[in-house]
C-alpha cells in the first residue's frame, strides 16, 4: 500500500504526536545512541549502530513538519 508523501509525513506525525508515541521515541533515542557518539573500535559495530541511529532521524524527519511538501495545506 503506497501513500503519498505528504500523507505518509502526515500520518508520521500522528503517531508520534502522541504521549505514546513519544515513549516510543525517546525508547528510540536512547536504544540508538541517538545523543552520543556510537563509535566503535569494531567497525562492523559502528555501523551498525549508525545503522540504528539513522532511522531515528528518519523517523523525525518525518516528523517535523517543515519537511512536509506542501505545508500550507497543514496549516
Amino acid at each position: 500500500m503506497a501513500f503519498d508523501p505528504l500523507e505518509l509525513h502526515c500520518a508520521y506525525r500522528r503517531i508520534f504526536d502522541t504521549p505514546d508515541g513519544q515513549a516510543i521515541m525517546d525508547d528510540l533515542e536512547k536504544r540508538a545512541g541517538f545523543l552520543r557518539s556510537n563509535f566503535s573500535t569494531d567497525p562492523g559495530r559502528t555501523d551498525f549502530n549508525e545503522g540504528r541511529r539513522s532511522l531515528v532521524l528518519h523517523v523525525k524527519h518525518m516528523c517535523d513538519e517543515t519537511n512536509f511538501i506542501n505545508k500550507e495545506i497543514l496549516q
